[in-house]
């Protein structure tokens, strides 16, 4: 028997997937509504990895997920769209910047190429290609999409039930003393647990369930806050404008995203949370209007009313901070850490890795 902790994307794919290959899996949520955490707040985007060093395992799940992805949305009618994706050097303050800001775009396109993502393309004078874009420069990338992430969610978790996936609600995983407990957080009764293995894929919450007796290092997730506001209307076109991200952060900055609904939106930004639960909109829109105004010059500030807000799971190991993904195998756990963008792209190909380590 194998219990999965979280019910968000990463945790259906890899329940789905055991229960595909004959295991009994149940999936422990501690929510009443699924898919309410990081995977139901985020831009929908479908990554082509062109930011992550080779070696590194965000690049290769991406790479490997989005390949598994796009056949899995055709065969079961989850909309999507390859949309393709402009990152503009945008409005520069100095000429220094500016300077900074066009090494810092070829150095991302000779990346994409070393990697093998096809037909990227740089162009100048951008807002000649895509009205309203600003900036001297800009990377094409047709390869980038979005997807319909609640259908996503909804149509995993049909799978996985059809598959015989057990969901429990409302249960909080406890370890304690080398014994693991689903917490009832209605009734505030305990169940002592026993599977074969367990995956943590708890996303914000999956440190509290590594066991730092049995980890050789720390690790501690702090939630980093992306905040999103809704824009009046879209662009004249539907493609993602990016700015070039931020060299200190995993975050990839205030760009603008549509969803196939209709609703168009600028963010996430980046701003520490205060707990694991701090949901609440702390970026004035002046300010957030000051982000978006450096790419694109379609918008006035009334344009923009608050929209919702995610939450990162940041990782850092004894006290430094971790850009990549981590998938750390402790006992008969498996522990998914630091598991944010682009994990919604890699999903399917971290729930393929954790299948296999199950064996």
């Amino acid at each position: 028997m194998v219990v999965v902790v979280g019910s968000g994307i990463i945790g259906s794919w890899i329940a789905y997937l055991l229960a595909k290959t004959g295991h009994e899996v149940y999936v422990i949520e501690k929510s009443e509504n699924a898919g309410d955490g990081i995977s139901g707040r985020n831009s929908g985007v479908l990554h082509s990895g062109i930011y992550y060093d080779s070696n590194s395992l965000k690049s290769k799940m991406c790479f490997r997920g989005y390949e598994l992805a796009i056949p899995f949305f055709e065969r079961n009618h989850i909309p999507f769209s390859i949309c393709g994706k402009v990152i503009t050097t945008g409005i520069s303050e100095t000429l220094t910047e500016e300077k900074e800001k066009q090494e810092e775009i070829e150095k991302l396109f000779e990346n994409g190429k070393r990697l093998g993502i096809p037909n990227l393309e740089l162009k100048s004078n951008p807002g000649k290609h895509w009205r309203h874009v600003l900036g001297n420069t800009a990377l094409w990338i047709p390869k980038t999409g979005i997807v319909d992430v609640p259908i996503y969610l909804k149509v995993l978790w049909q799978l996985g039930e059809e598959s015989g996936v057990k969901i429990l609600k409302n249960r909080k995983v406890i370890r304690e003393d080398d014994k693991v407990f689903a917490l009832d957080l209605r009734s505030n009764e305990r169940e002592e647990l026993e599977a074969d293995v367990f995956i943590n894929s708890s996303g914000l919450y999956s440190d509290e369930l590594c066991q730092s007796d049995a980890i050789q290092f720390k690790y501690e997730i702090r939630p980093n806050k992306g905040e999103y506001y809704r824009l009046k209307k879209q662009l004249p076109y539907e493609t993602l404008i990016y700015p070039l991200p931020m060299k200190t952060s995993t975050a990839l900055g205030v760009h603008y995203t549509f969803h196939l609904g209709g609703d168009a939106y600028a963010g996430p930004n980046s701003n520490w949370a205060e707990s694991k639960e701090d949901y609440k909109m702390q970026t004035p829109r002046s300010i957030y209007f000051e982000s978006l105004k450096k790419i694109l010059d379609f918008y006035e500030e009334e344009d923009l009313s608050e929209g919702y807000v995610g939450l990162r799971p940041r990782l850092f190991k004894n006290g430094e901070a971790l850009k990549d993904f981590l998938i750390h195998k402790e006992s008969n756990w498996i522990h998914l850490l630091g598991i944010e963008s682009p994990g919604l792209t890699s999903s399917p190909a971290i729930a393929e890795e954790v299948v296999r380590m199950v064996g």
